[in-house]
């Protein structure tokens, strides 16, 4: 990939720089805007957000910061973090496990190393996000299967139906009722609870219906 191209598709992006501001911040922001983004440096932390951040630089030091933490816990999806750390001691390193950086940036920072950080973070974060919402849609599909199995379960004990007459009767009721699978099925599960809820009840309450 050019250079140009690469360059291109991270101008515009909107970037906090939480860092003391010092020469490392300044040096910083010197190469986002030649990058093309929307840099600002903050520091302290803010305590609320005002606009959203695509990719934030954030201050690793030995001892994790309330005010990073509190900020990165505000956030609505998580941007791209690139941690910006001056040494390699295990407790440095721990924290941006911990922060789960998608990129280092060292520190003192230099004007070739900034791109980098970026162009890296950008791919590790991607990726990350695919893998999520492949995830999710997995978990999604495993408990529609168990909400499935539940609700052939809950038809065949009630109508003495074979698994296979359970799923037909489900997919008929969806398509008469031009609702989807799941809804029909969830329904069903709801509909069974409240049920045994009112027998559980009656049951408690007098042990019996009077006519």
């Amino acid at each position: 990939m050019e250079h140009d191209e690469i360059v291109g598709r991270l101008r515009g992006l909107n970037v906090l720089v939480l860092h003391p501001r010092d020469g490392d911040a300044e040096e910083l922001l010197q190469q986002l805007n030649r990058i093309g983004c929307r840099a600002q440096a903050i520091w302290p932390p803010p305590r609320n957000i005002s606009d959203k951040a695509d990719l934030a630089f954030i201050q690793v030091s030995e001892k994790p910061h309330d005010g990073i933490n509190n900020y990165l816990m505000l956030t609505d999806g998580r941007p791209t973090l690139i941690g910006m750390a001056g040494y390699e001691s295990p407790s440095v390193l721990q924290n941006l496990i911990d922060l789960q950086v998608d990129s280092v940036l060292p520190k003192p920072v230099r004007p070739y190393g900034v791109l980098s950080s970026i162009v890296v973070a950008r791919r590790n974060w991607q990726q990350s996000k695919r893998h999520e919402k492949l995830i999710a849609k997995l978990k999604n599909k495993v408990e529609n299967s168990h909400k499935m199995n539940e609700a052939k379960i809950i038809l065949m004990q009630i109508h003495d139906l074979s698994e296979d007459q359970a799923y037909k009767s489900i997919r008929h009721q969806a398509m008469a009722s031009r609702k989807t699978i799941a809804e029909v099925v969830q329904l069903i599960i709801e509909s069974n609870a409240l049920l045994n809820n009112f027998v559980t009840k009656n049951n408690l309450d007098g042990g019996g219906i009077e006519d």
